[in-house]
């Protein structure tokens, strides 16, 4: 049934964090209720319930509100439990409406007249609403994605600190944040500090937070460092506490983030088994996958799947002038796009389909960054038909 002609009235909600903006219009876009604002809680969605009963029945209504972080939520909840279709919508899609305007406003009020015009003359397109497993999905692994960031940018400041003191550190192991390597700063994050140290407990030190891995040698390798160290001997001080903090807080956010993925692993038992044949694959990665795409049958062709993840290219041309390089958009879900691209960079490491197209890419003149890049499109497409067909990955050339 044609949107426009389903409905009598729509409302656009301007969603914020303590108070929303409401206005509702008819189909010939006359003003029924001029711009009103409503509370964030129980007594403002109680008014704006009762406004809406006023204009008419629940099924002669539409309603609309942006997708602002994470504010619509609970609002988008009460109204569907009673009865309201409300679509919710990309900020950008509100942001277009508002550029047909003559004149540059931007209030909250304007912003829910946007949004009921985009109603109204059917211009939408709804956001994802994930059903309760999606939802849960979405929550927990976006939730992991903040500790790595988190846990990369406590890395960053480490080495803001470090570097100027004893910027030789970081060539001393593979990986500089392992378990010896973060024992030893927390001892001794100075050259200076390893140098007033008995080279037998420097020794004994390494050889116990590693396990025996490391002994003798390698605390030679790390005291000749700090002997022979360029770093500044300034503000060393300031250094220690900063790095010792740092450290504290990477180490009390470890057992919290793998608490985390024990449940997302738990939660993985729950998912179709065909997401599991997708190359590059793990249960953490199948989790984010689901929750981003959650219902799939939002998706009408892979393309769409493609820019929902911000996978698109975006050109830019005119008629006199189209530039050389191409890129992706990057206007979706950060959180499926990285998941692809994770599944596609473990993917190009494995015999088979994807492996082959990345060569493909390469051996075309990509560099490898983009040859991922594209394979992580053409996984997307895969990714697309398998949810949508609800059936096992088969690589081409594989009878069914």
């Amino acid at each position: 049934m044609d949107k426009k002609k389903r409905y009598i009235h729509f409302c656009g909600i301007d969603v914020a964090k303590r108070k929303h903006v409401f206005c509702v219009i008819d189909r010939e876009g006359q003003t029924i209720l001029r711009p009103r604002s409503f509370t964030n809680d129980k007594e403002g969605y109680q008014r704006l319930l009762q406004s809406l009963k006023n204009i008419g029945l629940s099924h002669t209504i539409m309603l609309g509100m942006e997708a602002t972080a994470h504010y619509w939520y609970s609002l988008h909840h009460f109204l569907v439990r009673h009865g309201y279709h409300v679509a919710v919508l990309n900020p950008i899609q509100t942001a277009q409406q508002a550029k047909k305007g003559i004149r540059k406003r931007k209030t909250d009020k304007l912003d829910a007249f946007h949004i009921a015009a985009l109603l109204k003359n059917g211009e939408y397109k709804a956001a994802l609403m994930p059903g309760e497993l999606g939802m849960t999905c979405r929550q927990l692994t976006r939730l992991r994605c903040r500790l790595v960031q988190q846990t990369a940018s406590l890395k960053q400041l480490i080495w803001s600190r470090l570097h100027p003191v004893w910027p030789e550190y970081e060539d001393l192991f593979k990986n500089p944040f392992c378990a010896t390597g973060r024992k030893l700063l927390y001892t001794a994050p100075t050259p200076g500090d390893v140098l007033s140290m008995p080279q037998e407990n420097l020794s004994e030190l390494i050889r116990r937070a590693s396990r025996g891995k490391y002994a003798q040698v390698q605390a030679k390798k790390v005291w000749h460092a700090a002997a022979n160290s360029a770093g500044m001997h300034r503000s060393l001080e300031g250094a220690r506490i900063g790095i010792r903090t740092l450290l504290t807080q990477i180490d009390a956010v470890r057992p919290i983030r793998e608490k985390l993925e024990q449940e997302i692993a738990h939660l993985a038992k729950g998912l179709p088994a065909y997401i599991f044949s997708l190359p590059g694959i793990d249960p953490i990665r199948a989790v984010s996958l689901f929750g981003e795409t959650d219902p799939i049958t939002t998706f009408e062709r892979p393309d769409q799947l493609v820019a929902f993840a911000g996978l698109d290219v975006s050109v830019f041309q005119t008629s006199q002038y189209e530039a050389s390089y191409r890129h992706i958009s990057k206007r979706g879900s950060p959180f499926l796009r990285e998941t692809l691209w994770n599944m596609a960079f473990q993917a190009i490491y494995q015999e088979g389909e994807i492996r082959d197209y990345w060569l493909r890419k390469m051996a075309g003149g990509l560099k490898h960054k983009a040859a991922v890049t594209a394979t992580s499109i053409k996984l997307c497409h895969i990714t697309w038909r398998i949810l949508t067909d609800k059936r096992d990955y088969l690589p081409e050339g594989r009878p069914n």
